[in-house]
């Protein structure tokens, strides 16, 4: 993991599904420029699959930067699927898309006044988001922002700052 450019934040999100249950746990981390943990979410739902839970990671993920000010956002994800989605160019039949309601949720965030690169990496540098989102799915029916690191994520950190 590699911190953004001074003054731009980066946001990390990923899912974690159980296929048995169709529970999914949504989670990012959002650092600066000088890898400092500036917030993080976890999320756990019932009744999805992979892709929604990735998707929904990045719109809670995008409105948390929105809603803490931050304009210049680069966001990584590992779901090469989710971020395929807002690279294609949109055509008529975008509506039909099975998760059509949080693309266009998604699509209407990133068109408003602000700077967002959304890119692809590999799952072994996405491990803090991929944390948080494990924890989202122990926890159905929980919503949480940690404004300071958790216990259980110290490792990752750790390794993030360190490669």
């Amino acid at each position: 993991w590699r911190p953004p450019e001074h003054p731009w934040i980066k946001l990390n999100t990923d899912e974690s599904w159980l296929r048995e249950t169709s529970a999914m746990g949504m989670g990012g981390v959002i650092r600066d420029w000088a890898g400092m943990w500036r917030g993080g979410f976890s999320r756990g739902a019932l009744h999805g699959d992979a892709l929604r839970a990735e998707l929904l990671a990045l719109e809670e993920g995008l409105l948390f930067c929105w809603e803490g000010g931050f304009r210049k956002v680069t966001c990584e994800c590992d779901c090469l699927g989710a971020v395929a989605v807002f690279h294609d160019r949109p055509t008529d039949r975008d509506y039909l898309h099975k998760h059509y309601d949080v693309i266009r949720r998604v699509q209407q965030m990133l068109a408003r006044d602000w700077i967002i690169y959304v890119s692809h990496i590999p799952r072994d540098i996405n491990s803090v988001a991929h944390t948080l989102a494990n924890w989202g799915v122990r926890n159905l029916g929980y919503n949480v922002f940690w404004r300071s690191p958790p216990d259980f994520i110290l490792l990752q950190l750790g390794k993030d700052s360190m490669s």
